[in-house]
């Protein structure tokens, strides 16, 4: 995949191209990539980038852009090209090229800092301005490039600011600081959403989702926000089918700005309403068009039984378009693969579930002889909410509409604990929780969209660290009183997402593959904030409004609302947790490093694991997972695999454990 680096700083000067180079190939960079490394009064820029991501819808064949005194070193894909080049002529700018390096210099030229707020599309980039002194780096909102930054020492002094596509880019560089960030390891260990710029090192953060990094002369860093969503608002928005018209405008132009304009695409397909919306929307594209390419459905069968499976929704979706599916068998995806080898390979602990199911994707993808897949993401973001909106109907005192909502979801059997998920606790301020928490025992009663901690975290690290509060700290400021589009702004908000996004991005590149989410985009997002809640959730119906913009496009036995969720990926989650992780929790957890650093008590979390695998029901599941890679990835990444480990803990963390 591409990889990017930035030193910038005098002492930028000393790095000779061996040291730049190494540090481009720990960031993963292939041999047979093009590397580019450029050199300013003050800064360097270098780029490595595989040969398929020269192509013109992707990052191109210019590596290091320079105009005049302004240098930039893009990872991106920009989309609304024609767009872009129509807002650079108001501004009296043009674009010397057609990369998408030469369209972010020329935006720079344009609107300076700003830039980021006028690009659509996946990037990450830096800027040096050398007349100006000023460096500019940004990510898109989604964070499907990633960007960390850090401060290099000479001396004992701060003497260069580096920024790179991976933390291991930093590391490789003389003078980066090593030591570890316990409480960020230890976060991901409890498998909390996290959301602060904190890395599992201690002087490395990461530039989160739709952040700007601005730094300028003697100034301090600037780190702002170039894209918040808009607030949710329905006034003024158009009737329910205008509205199913102009999403299916919206959606068709996101999918044709996505598609690869150098061969076929691929569509990750499942039986649900979000993928085939996409796919639907983008075949009716490519057909109206009379283009020579297609958009060919990769997908994965599940046995008869499984909850996952939608084999047969899948093939109706198909073949209303003569497509035909590239299977994948579930069955010959493993869970675990070689889990030492990839923990030693990440940059950080965090570690994906469904890591060798992305890959498998991808690898389908490249099968076609495709570079670029599409896929449903967003969705459910924006065109569904949860029952959350019945604390809505409770506070607004909606009572006979929160009784038929109650009844048309089936939940009436379901007892006062669900009523109280859904419909009071949401409504509960920070004091009555605190109330509620005495009232159990002790026991915290956690806030809506909030993680609760697993039971083998060790009490006086969540003490010493306040890891209880972090969930709280870090999530994103939204005050919607209306709690469902509270849900939407969080999810749009919430830097777990950058982050997920960002390594499955991440999985797909590896394996030769871009993936693009068309519904994931600026201008669908906007629209679906003006939609009112009813249009998401009514009844038993979800998703109204996507589905109605696909009538004719889709076959109408798809877009029927449905009595069951289909394609839940649980059953192979559970099945192969259950039957995998006993033996590997017996070889690691008697000797744990996350023990002997405080932060686990591996009795606990073995007892956890032996319930677990013989079928007892978990509300940690997930954090099983994640102990495990973070016990995984401490083994790999301190000396030799041993207690070494704890020598290089953050200087923070051993004055809290002196004090």
């Amino acid at each position: 995949m591409s990889v990017i680096l930035a030193v910038i700083g005098d002492d930028s000067a000393a790095l000779d191209d061996a040291a730049v180079r190494r540090a481009l190939r720990a960031m993963r960079a292939r041999d047979d990539a093009r590397v580019a490394i450029w050199r300013g009064a003050g800064a360097l820029l270098a780029v490595a980038r595989q040969p398929w991501e020269l192509a013109p819808s992707m990052s191109g064949d210019a590596l290091v852009v320079t105009e005049g005194e302004i240098a930039v070193a893009a990872d991106a894909s920009i989309y609304y090209r024609d767009d872009l080049r129509a807002a650079l002529a108001r501004a009296r700018v043009v674009a010397t090229g057609e990369t998408a390096s030469h369209l972010i210099l020329a935006a720079y030229r344009a609107w300076g800092a700003d830039s980021a707020a006028h690009l659509e599309g996946d990037f990450a980039f830096v800027i040096w301005d050398g007349g100006a002194k000023r460096v500019v780096a940004a990510r898109d909102f989604s964070g499907k490039r990633t960007l960390y930054f850090s401060p290099l020492r000479s001396g004992g002094a701060e003497s260069a600011l580096v920024l790179a596509s991976a933390p291991a880019g930093v590391l490789a560089l003389p003078g980066a600081n090593a030591s570890l960030n316990l409480a960020a390891i230890a976060e991901t260990a409890a498998g909390l959403w996290g959301g602060s710029s904190e890395t599992a090192y201690e002087s490395i953060r990461v530039l989160q989702g739709a952040q700007t990094l601005t730094l300028e002369g003697g100034a301090p860093m600037r780190l702002h926000q170039h894209w918040i969503p808009p607030r949710a608002s329905t006034r003024a928005s158009p009737p329910f089918e205008e509205a199913a018209i102009e999403l299916r405008k919206l959606l068709t132009r996101a999918v044709t700005e996505r598609l690869d304009t150098e061969g076929d695409t691929t569509i990750w397909l499942s039986g649900g309403w979000d993928s085939p919306a996409v796919f639907a929307a983008g075949a009716n594209a490519l057909d109206v068009s009379n283009s020579t390419h297609k958009l060919l459905p990769v997908s994965i069968s599940y046995p008869e039984g499984d909850q996952g499976r939608e084999d047969e929704l899948i093939r109706e979706i198909a073949a209303r378009w003569n497509a035909e599916v590239h299977w994948l068998d579930i069955k010959n995806i493993p869970f675990f693969d070689h889990p030492q080898e990839r923990a030693a390979n990440r940059d950080e602990p965090f570690a994906h579930p469904f890591e060798m199911w992305h890959r498998s994707l991808a690898r389908g993808t490249r099968a076609t002889h495709s570079r670029v897949a599409l896929e449903g993401v967003g969705g459910d973001q924006l065109f569904q909410v949860s029952e959350v909106f019945l604390s809505d109907l409770l506070r607004t005192g909606r009572l006979g509409e929160l009784a038929r909502e109650w009844k048309a979801k089936g939940m009436s059997g379901s007892g006062f604990r669900t009523f109280f998920r859904w419909a009071i606790q949401p409504n509960l301020s920070r004091s009555a929780l605190a109330l509620a928490q005495l009232a159990r025992g002790g026991r915290p009663l956690v806030g809506y969209l909030e993680r609760a901690l697993p039971p083998w975290i060790a009490p006086r690290f969540v003490r010493e660290h306040a890891l209880d509060t972090r969930d709280r700290r870090y999530a994103p400021r939204v005050t919607h009183r209306n709690r469902s589009d509270r849900e939407t702004a969080w999810y749009l908000s919430h830097q777990y997402f950058p982050r997920v996004f960002g390594v499955t991005s991440n999985f797909a590149r590896d394996e030769g593959v871009e993936i693009r989410s068309p519904l994931y985009d600026k201008r669908i997002i906007e629209f679906a904030l003006t939609r009112p809640r009813e249009e998401r959730s009514l009844g038993a119906e979800t998703k109204r409004l996507l589905r109605a913009s696909m009538r004719g496009l889709l076959p109408d036995s798809i877009l029927q609302p449905r009595t069951k969720r289909t394609g839940e990926t649980g059953g192979y989650f559970t099945r192969s947790m259950r039957a995998q992780l006993p033996a590997m929790v017996d070889a690691l957890f008697n000797h744990s490093l996350l023990e002997q650093a405080g932060v686990i008590d591996a009795k606990v979390f073995r007892q956890s694991v032996t319930d677990y695998a013989k079928g007892v029901q978990s509300n940690f599941a997930v954090g099983l997972y994640f102990t495990l890679q973070a016990e995984l990835w401490l083994r790999a990444h301190s000396a030799g695999g041993s207690s070494s480990a704890l020598n290089v803990l953050s200087s923070n963390e051993a004055a809290v454990r002196s004090g």
